[in-house]
Parts: structure tokens; sequence; C-alpha cells
């Protein structure tokens, strides 16, 4: 009867708490959160390399003169015509502003003349071709994201031929440039496709300067030949480097 007794008395006593233990139950887990995927903004800095195409219209004028520098003939008229080049430059990213600098080169064949000119011995022809151009810019940016708006600034240089002729007949001079010194300014917009790979749009204006030369053999001197150049260009650049 007492191991009877006692063996009762460990069964009332398990079981009742075994049951609080199912009653209770295990604690649920807490729930798992996972935070939602945010990509990493964009960002221009990196060297950079590309190619750009386009079409440039501007202005040759002047006055031509016999090599004493009298019986002045002036004139105007328009150049235009394809360009196609390169660039390679470097942004640095602050915020949302981006600084940076480009160098870039364009063959060019900007061409026109002046038609009849009445003048003094004449008439005259005055015809010019721009051959190429290019520069050495800083640029200055905002930033949103994959868009860039900049501007851009410095020293260009260029190469043109302006030939004078007696209306009709072949030149009896011709003015060749070689790298005169200048400037340039322009703005554009740049969209980053992926992470390496950005087209841009892009206006320029240039001003090459003046140039003169004076021929004593065909009696001819040239007071100051102009040449400025606007142009729009689009063009498609790869950033080296890591994506971000």
């Amino acid at each position: 009867m007492k191991r009877a007794f006692v063996a009762a008395f460990a069964i009332l006593a398990f079981v009742p708490g075994t049951a609080l233990a199912a009653d209770l139950g295990t604690p649920p887990p807490a729930p798992y959160y996972k935070a939602p995927f945010v990509a990493p903004q964009f960002s221009w800095t990196g060297i950079y390399i590309g190619g750009d195409g386009g079409y440039g219209w501007g202005t040759s004028s002047g006055t031509s003169a016999n090599s004493v520098g009298t019986f002045p003939v002036p004139y105007s008229y328009n150049v235009e015509g394809p360009l196609a080049g390169g660039f390679v430059g470097g942004n640095y990213q602050i915020n949302q502003i981006v600084i940076g600098a480009e160098a870039d080169w364009q063959w060019a064949n900007l061409t026109g003349n002046s038609g009849t000119i009445a003048a003094v011995g004449g008439p005259y022809t005055v015809s010019s071709t721009v051959k190429d151009y290019g520069s050495l810019r800083g640029r200055l940016g905002f930033a949103v994201d994959h868009w860039l708006f900049f501007g851009t600034g410095g020293w260009a240089w260029g190469s043109w031929n302006t030939s004078y002729a007696f209306t009709g007949t072949a030149p009896f001079f011709t003015n060749g440039v070689n790298s005169h010194s200048g400037w340039t300014a322009g703005a554009g917009v740049e969209y980053a496709f992926t992470n390496n790979i950005i087209g841009r749009l892009e206006y320029r204006y240039t001003d090459l300067g003046s140039a003169n030369y004076v021929d004593t053999i065909s009696n001819s001197s040239e007071l100051g030949n102009k040449v400025t150049i606007n142009d729009f260009r689009a063009g498609l650049s790869f950033k080296l480097g890591g994506p971000y």
C-alpha cells in the first residue's frame, strides 16, 4: 500500500505540471523584419573616355587688302558642316555638385564663301574651311542621381584655311592657319544609362580668334580673318572603374 500511494502521488504531481506546461506552450519566435533594398545613388566621380559627332555653323569675317594695307575689302559669310571627334575627362562629386576637367578634339568640314565682292581690282571671292578644333576646359555640374546638368568653358584651338581669289579663277593665296588659340564655352546634359555607359547632348560656342598675313608676291594681305563656331553634338562615353 505504501508503494502504491507513493507511485500515485508521483503521477499526480507530474501530470498537472505537464498539462500546465502544455497550456503555456512555447513562446512564438519574434517576427523577422527585412529592410527593403535601396539601390545606392549613382556617383559621377571617375575618369571617362568617349566619342561624339554633330553639326557646326559659324562665321568667317575679316578685311583683305593689298600688301601695304590699302584698298581694304571687308567681308563676312557663313561656314557650316559636320564634325566628329573624341573626348577624355574626369569628374569629382561633392554631394550634388560635380567638378571636372575635359579635353576634346573635333575633325571638322565647315565650309563657306563670300560670293562675289565688288572692289577695286576685283571682283573677289573669299572662302574658308575649318578643318579641326579642340579644347581644354573646366566643368561644373549639378547631379540629380543619373542626370547631370553642366556648364563648361576654357581654352580652344583650331585650324582653318581661307582662300582669296579673283571671282571665277583659282585662289591667288590661301592663308593656312594651324592650331590658332581662342576660347570656348557651352552647356549640356548627361544621362547614365548604366553604371558605366553615359550619353550626352551639348552645345558649344568657340571663338578661334583672328589671323593676319602679308604676301608680297601676290600683293595681298589679311588684316584679321576671324572664325567663330556654334555647334550641337551628341556623344557616348565609358566611365572607368567601379560602378559607384
